[in-house]
């Protein structure tokens, strides 16, 4: 096998990709209360044995407001009432409705102030239902958090979850994501992925559909705060549960960036993003066709090239892709007629894990993973056999052939530096099954 380096041409160099949209991932996102989903309890009634009546002192200041309020009135002149109005609270009831009508004022001023002092009054009269309460204890929080009041956010997303909120996530409201976000704020953030990882398993277990907003909320936050290890897992959570283009990139840009450089390692980085869809710029294509060698590995390569040209990140002009293309085709016919000689020395006495080794390299890349699965497997067995590399591509046969259980076992034994690599073999196995 040839071991100088391909030399190429015209490939930019630098990093792998840019990680701005999986930093982004960091960025809190609570709900604006000026939205409709925070008028879905504004006119809910307080539970009662029966219907109670507003006190004496508080029913007189409470009907005008009341009703420029329900004909879309004057809205400062309602606002103007207001103190007197709460100065007259006598009753729990008095303070719900008193509460209630302040949060309707407050969504069509769009004044955050007077929707809080109103979410407080309702939480404060315990007269909410118990569903409502926790809608309530969300928006306080959520308010608290646009302020950077993060203790204060944290606190009412507790109580929130507390009181059997379940959030709606269609709408964005998610009491979740509002705790672990308040965590990260407050420097907490080995305690804000542990929440979230102990969530997104309850929900999984339970058979729930993961939010992905907490898989990239994990991984972009443990990127960020360059937690290696961390963000390995989060990279293989993400695509287990929201296997796509998108995700399969962002998490394998994390693991291009925090784990090794080794071209080898990266080789088997980018088939893996090559099999997801994730490979789209140039500069990718061009170090898969580095690391892979077109003169070793002409008829994977051959298969790069055209998905490059695909992907329009080649033309059939450019000096670089006539360049490997040529090579390509001087050297296809001579990998496939060698293929069984090296097999042939490989299964000699005097074969060595190394031959072993550079058969299954070239039966891999010709797609015979059956071949390539029997000649990785001997050379687990001989001496000096860099086992990582052997079981992550032995892997990566086996999953090619639909062996899930196999390979993910396979994948399992995987160390060193190549571990990050087959974590994510791993989990496109189980995002396929």
């Amino acid at each position: 096998m040839l071991r100088q380096p391909f030399a190429s041409r015209n490939i930019r160099r630098g990093r792998f990709g840019s990680l701005a949209t999986a930093v982004a991932l960091t960025a809190v996102g609570v709900v604006a209360l000026t939205q409709p989903a925070l008028a879905q309890r504004e006119r809910r009634q307080p539970p009662a044995a029966q219907e109670p009546s507003l006190s004496a002192e508080f029913g007189p200041l409470y009907q005008p407001v009341a009703a420029i309020v329900t004909a879309n009135g004057d809205v400062a002149a309602a606002k103007a009432q207001v103190p007197a109005m709460v100065a007259a609270i006598k009753t729990d009831y008095d303070r719900f409705f008193a509460g209630n009508l302040m949060l309707q004022l407050g969504n069509k001023a769009n004044d955050r102030a007077l929707q809080k002092q109103g979410l407080e009054l309702m939480v404060a009269s315990n007269q909410a239902q118990l569903a409502d309460l926790g809608l309530f204890r969300y928006f306080l929080g959520g308010l608290a958090f646009e302020d950077g009041d993060f203790t204060t956010a944290l606190t009412q997303a507790d109580a929130s979850l507390a009181a059997g909120f379940a959030g709606n996530l269609a709408q964005q409201q998610d009491p979740w994501l509002l705790k672990a976000d308040s965590l990260i704020k407050l420097n907490r953030t080995a305690e804000a992925l542990q929440f979230l990882r102990t969530t997104v398993d309850a929900r999984s277990v339970a058979g729930q559909t993961v939010p992905d907003s907490w898989l990239a909320r994990g991984l972009g936050t443990a990127y960020e705060q360059n937690l290696n290890a961390e963000a390995l897992e989060w990279a293989a959570l993400r695509v287990r549960h929201a296997p796509n283009a998108m995700t399969w990139r962002q998490s394998l840009q994390v693991v291009s960036e925090t784990a090794t450089v080794d071209p080898k390692v990266r080789l088997d980085l980018y088939r893996l993003m090559a099999l997801t869809g994730s490979l789209t710029e140039r500069a990718d294509f061009g170090r898969y066709i580095e690391a892979a060698d077109p003169r070793s590995m002409s008829n994977e390569v051959s298969r790069v090239l055209a998905a490059a040209l695909a992907a329009n990140a080649f033309t059939a002009s450019d000096n670089y892709y006539q360049s490997v293309k040529s090579t390509v085709d001087a050297n296809m016919a001579k990998d496939r007629a060698d293929a069984p000689t090296l097999a042939r020395q490989a299964r000699a006495a005097a074969g060595t894990a190394r031959d072993a080794q550079n058969a299954g390299d070239v039966y891999l890349s010709l797609e015979n993973y059956a071949e390539a699965e029997a000649m990785y497997t001997l050379g687990l067995d001989k001496p000096g056999a860099d086992r990582d590399l052997l079981l992550t591509r032995l892997g990566i046969a086996q999953a090619h052939q639909n062996k899930n259980a196999e390979a993910k076992a396979t994948f399992a034994q995987v160390g060193g530096e190549r571990a990050a690599v087959a974590r994510l073999w791993s989990a496109y196995v189980d995002s396929r099954g």
